[in-house]
């Protein structure tokens, strides 16, 4: 595993000595689960956390254009089943988008050969209708919806993945691109006339919603042009193993009129997702919490970033490396995953070079200002050979594989303590660590990061800035038709 992970790290590198200094700095590359015509997929290693983070890496070229946009894209949505973005990187030569990493695998995967249980495919599907109604709703269509594109957590649930086909739609706006997989698209789109995405999009819903009761596609043939009249003609047959209101659902979003199809929302409405919905737990299709963890800030405070700005990062959509930190932790904690720490946060090894361009300012520690007391943080006892070691061999990166890690828990509680505790005067000496409470120069700072804390907690503006928009989708198209195989 540690030899393909040093391959697959200089097989990014390529030509440029700036990939290895941007992204793996930030992440190591534990091993490769996927590649594409467009893009190459990862399992990494977030340094500071410890977390384990699907990466997507993105090589900047011309062939790639037309989905060089899913950054922007993603920084625009949060819904629990949507996958979650955590960071992006720019290079030179790559984007890196590190993600939430859906470790159930493939919803392909998970469907056997005559179909899946009634019950469970209707939680599932509730899911997906849920996240492709919530993609909508934000005025965006996915445009490749298939059983590949939809990933399953360790608890179960579902995640739409890969928004490289997508883009942002006005209600009433036609289309005429015509990409995707063949068995999955709208037979309007196959006739290249003009459409609706979100139409199309249901159709790939209706397609996916028969995979999963049935064990197969509605739409097969050896030949690709076979296949494609099937789907223009409509031709499929539902087994009467299907239940009878699903069977329903299906012919609907199987119409080959898109004004008959339902739209995601009066899916959801359907009598036969309906059933059973009071027992299953309650999925909020409503973004994450707008107001900071005290906990996770105080966490962060003690490795070494301003709070202030951390959360100036995440209302603003900057998603660079005080964000990340903070939304894998977030992340981590709700899933109910244990999570460790680096002791402290080190320098990127940035040299002079401005060769990598962070999609953010960039910065892990922020410039303090003369007037400012400087903010410490408490090593651990073996911190000190560490450092020793470092200088004798001129590193100024200490954060490796072999760091010592430390138990999330036992850090925020302490981190905790030294917030809420009484404020004496202000003192100037060096702290000092000691086993029966926090150094006493350290109080006032502690106290005012509480304060901090509380004006974060109450008095920031709710809602988040979106991403930047997506431009020039139907200029990058020009008349170009990809039809991808099954």
């Amino acid at each position: 595993m540690h030899r393909q992970s040093r391959q697959t790290s200089v097989a990014l590198q390529g030509s440029s000595s700036c990939e290895e200094t941007a992204f793996q700095d930030r992440y190591e590359v534990l091993r490769t689960i996927g590649r594409g015509g467009f893009a190459e997929v990862q399992v990494a290693r977030h340094l500071l956390t410890g977390a384990e983070v699907a990466v997507k890496v993105l090589r900047k070229v011309k062939q790639n254009l037309l989905v060089l946009s899913e950054p922007n894209v993603m920084m625009s949505l949060e819904h629990p089943n949507v996958i979650q973005l955590f960071q992006v990187i720019e290079t030179h030569e790559h984007i890196y988008m590190a993600m939430e990493y859906a470790g159930g695998g493939e919803l392909l995967k998970h469907i056997p050969t005559g179909g899946m249980q009634e019950e469970e495919a209707r939680r599932i599907f509730r899911q997906i209708a849920g996240a492709v109604g919530y993609c909508h709703k934000n005025g965006i269509v996915h445009q490749d919806l298939n059983a590949q594109n939809i990933m399953l957590d360790a608890q179960g649930n579902s995640k739409l993945i890969d928004f490289g086909l997508s883009m942002r739609v006005t209600a009433g706006q036609k289309l005429r691109r015509s990409w995707g997989t063949l068995a999955y698209l709208a037979p309007e789109i196959i006739l290249h006339r003009e459409y609706e995405g979100p139409p199309a999009d249901v159709w790939s819903l209706g397609v996916i919603l028969f995979y999963m009761l049935t064990g197969k596609c509605p739409f097969r043939d050896i030949f690709h042009w076979e296949l494609a009249r099937r789907i223009v003609e409509g031709r499929y047959h539902i087994p009467d193993s299907v239940p009878p209101l699903a069977r329903r659902l299906i012919r609907r979003m199987l119409s080959a009129n898109p004004m008959k199809r339902p739209t995601a929302e009066q899916i959801l409405q359907h009598p036969w997702l309906r059933e059973g919905e009071e027992a299953s737990p309650h999925q909020s299709s409503e973004p994450l919490p707008k107001r900071p963890d005290p906990a996770i800030m105080a966490a962060l405070l003690d490795l070494g970033y301003n709070p202030y700005k951390t959360w100036m990062s995440l209302t603003s959509g900057k998603f660079d490396d005080a964000a990340a930190a903070y939304l894998i932790l977030q992340h981590q904690i709700s899933q109910g995953a244990g999570c460790v720490f680096k002791e402290k946060p080190a320098q990127p090894r940035v040299g002079p070079h401005p060769c990598p361009t962070d999609l953010s300012d960039g910065s892990v520690l922020p410039r303090r200002s003369t007037s400012e007391p400087a903010l410490h943080t408490f090593r651990l006892p073996n911190d000190h050979a560490l450092l020793r070691e470092a200088k004798h061999s001129g590193q100024k990166d200490l954060r490796r594989a072999t760091m010592p890690l430390t138990d999330l828990r036992l850090l925020l509680a302490r981190t905790l303590v030294l917030c809420i505790a009484p404020l004496p005067a202000l003192a100037s000496q060096k702290p000092k660590c000691t086993s029966r409470g926090p150094p006493k120069a350290w109080k006032p700072v502690a106290g005012r990061s509480a304060t901090c804390f509380c004006q974060l907690c109450c008095c920031v503006p709710c809602g988040k800035k979106e991403g930047t928009p997506v431009t020039g989708e139907e200029k990058l198209d020009r008349g170009r038709i990809r039809v991808a195989p099954e």
